[in-house]
């Protein structure tokens, strides 16, 4: 039975911050819990003057222009808040990652570190860590289960980012266990969505989305095809974290992800569905592929009452008509990158 989070009482009242609220997954996670009853509190480092993201909700929220790698902007931030949601990230695609593998590192670690150390010091009722699936190793098992996130170093391209997440994981338990703070740890699979960054630093979705509305023939794809991924909405990850931050406050990661596996190969088709187009599609295997198979056990997220409402069909025809209607004219000449 799925948990409809927009009747549990437990947000109504709640001052809640979500860092990186700015972002798509962070935007759709802000109108979410406004419905649910919240008071909410903004971070990010965004011009506040371009924040096209939260521009329907910007006179129902607080909003903070912060650099939250700085500890006394992250104090500042958390201060007064019963709640910290964590989405603050530096993310980017495969080829971004590989190539800023200390920059990665160093800016996810300040990042969930602060945080949670804002989060200590300003007395949270909860503090919400959001991970990666990019914790899991290269030849993990399939499905990835939750007890496997620290098998072997984390696929080389994602190397920086990978551990940094494994960090903030290991920070979680490590303050859940001396300071007793209440804290859950969302590990979500390959979000995408309406708001999603259609740039050189953007997820496989986006950019395919963005090529393919432009009119590229051939597409040329970074790799094999052959990967698989398993792909969210970002309606359902921002229920995902609350239901989490909710029910599941005990320092232990849970994966957030949905149950169907796709290949990039196949992901490539169903997109040119999407968006009606039939362009000749070309697979570049002398750019790294990333971990051959990224699909989670969702068991631990379902027995808590977790199930994903938009398949992948609908989700990017979703993606595609907020694109075309908001987005479409963005520059478009880089090759897809899947993360």
């Amino acid at each position: 039975m799925v948990i409809l989070l927009t009747v549990s009482t437990f947000w109504h009242g709640k001052r809640v911050l979500v860092t990186g609220g700015a972002g798509f997954v962070g935007s759709a996670l802000a109108r979410k819990l406004l419905a649910a009853g919240a008071a909410l509190r903004v971070a990010d480092i965004a011009d506040p003057k371009v924040l096209g993201n939260l521009r329907a909700i910007e006179n129902s929220i607080e909003f903070l222009h912060a650099d939250l790698t700085d500890r006394s902007q992250a104090e500042a931030a958390a201060r007064g808040m019963n709640i910290v949601i964590n989405l603050a990230a530096k993310v980017g695609g495969i080829g971004y990652n590989h190539d800023h593998q200390g920059t990665m590192s160093r800016l996810n670690t300040l990042l969930s570190l602060n945080m949670l150390e804002a989060s200590r010091k300003a007395g949270v009722e909860r503090h919400v860590v959001v991970s990666s699936a990019c914790v899991y190793g290269k030849e993990c098992p399939i499905p990835m289960k939750e007890s496997d996130g620290f098998l072997g170093d984390p696929e080389s391209s994602n190397f920086g980012y990978g551990w940094a997440k494994r960090y903030a994981e290991v920070q979680a338990r490590a303050y859940a266990s001396e300071y007793g703070m209440n804290i859950s740890i969302v590990r979500p699979f390959n979000a995408y969505g309406p708001c999603d960054r259609f740039d050189e630093t953007g997820h496989v979705i986006a950019s395919l989305i963005r090529r393919t509305c432009a009119g590229e023939n051939p597409l040329t794809i970074w790799g094999t095809g052959r990967p698989t991924r398993s792909f969210l909405y970002v309606d359902d990850f921002a229920e995902g974290v609350m239901l989490l931050a909710e029910k599941n406050a005990c320092a232990q990661p849970v994966n957030l992800c949905d149950d169907r596996e796709v290949s990039i190969g196949e992901l490539a088709r169903l997109v040119c569905a999407a968006v009606g187009v039939s362009p000749e599609l070309r697979f570049d295997p002398s750019k790294p592929d990333g971990q051959p198979r990224r699909s989670g056990d969702t068991s631990l997220a379902r027995g808590l009452g977790f199930k994903p409402r938009i398949g992948l069909e609908d989700g990017l025809r979703r993606t595609v008509e907020w694109y075309r209607s908001a987005a479409i004219g963005q520059p478009a000449s880089i090759s897809a990158r899947h993360g």
